[in-house]
Parts: C-alpha cells; sequence; structure tokens
C-alpha cells in the first residue's frame, strides 16, 4: 500500500501526542529525579513544534510504501502498549517475559508454522536477554525496576 504523507507534520503530531502522553500521567517525584524526565519531554515538544512548522514552511510529502499487514502493525503495537500496561501490574520481569514471548511467537508464526518444540527452544534465549536487561538496569544503572501492583 502507498500513502501520500507530510511526514514533517506526521512525526510532529505523533511527537506531541508523545510528549503530552508521557507528561500528563506524571506522578509526585522528587525535585532531583524529575529533572531529566522533564528536559527530555521539553525537547520532543521543541523538536515536534519545530516539525510542525516545517510541516508547513516547506513541506516534505513523500510516498511510503508500507509492506505487510496493516493488521500485524496493529497488533504489533496493541502488544507493545499491553506490555507497557502490563509493567505497572505484574512487574518488569513477569511481563517482559510474557509479552517478549508472545511477540517472538507472533512475528515468528509470520514466516513459518512454530511448533511447541521450537518455543521450548527460544526460552532459554529469551530468559538470557531479559536477565541482561534486568542486571543492567538493576546493578550497572541502578535503576529500581516495576514490581507490579498486583504483588505489593
Amino acid at each position: 500500500m502507498i500513502v501520500r504523507l507530510n511526514t514533517d507534520l506526521a512525526a510532529g503530531i505523533l511527537g506531541l501526542a508523545f510528549a503530552a502522553l508521557l507528561w500528563l500521567p506524571r506522578e509526585e517525584m522528587g525535585r532531583l529525579s524529575i529533572v531529566f524526565p522533564r528536559a527530555m519531554i521539553i525537547l520532543t515538544v521543541l523538536v515536534a513544534l519545530a516539525l510542525v512548522v516545517k510541516a508547513f514552511v516547506k513541506p516534505a510529502e513523500r510516498q511510503i510504501e508500507i509492506e505487510g499487514s496493516p493488521l500485524r502493525l496493529v497488533i504489533a503495537i496493541a502488544i507493545l502498549f499491553a506490555w507497557w500496561y502490563a509493567i505497572g501490574l505484574i512487574g518488569f520481569l513477569m511481563a517482559t517475559a510474557i509479552a517478549f514471548f508472545g511477540f517472538t511467537w507472533f512475528l515468528a508464526r509470520i514466516e513459518m508454522s512454530v511448533s511447541a518444540r521450537r518455543l521450548i527452544m527460544w526460552v532459554p534465549i529469551m530468559a538470557l536477554l531479559i536477565g541482561v536487561f534486568y542486571v543492567a538496569f538493576t546493578e550497572v544503572l541502578s535503576v529500581r525496576l516495576p514490581t507490579g501492583s498486583i504483588w505489593s
């Protein structure tokens, strides 16, 4: 499917929507804890506004070719949003394991049939990847990852 699109306008509006999504549900954070996220949101808004202005001053209309199934794209986006939501409920480790496993199965079955044996072979690889991310965030970067509101 080929779509004619002003990419600057689309990226600007998407950037503004993303910044609004991150800005609105802010919880109480310490003065120093909020500095970096707030700076990134402000920077995102400034870049997005610059793209919107550029879209009207010097439009960059392009033909975008979308390959694959739009339905699969929507499902993939829905999986990622479900993962984001699940992190707050069941914690980073459990949500990431479920989402990673489901996403891997979903993407792999597009190319081939996926047997239970093949999925079981992937479990150690997925566990290793999730473990590396967990250790990198908790031990190296000293970031406390969510444990989930269900377990609290």
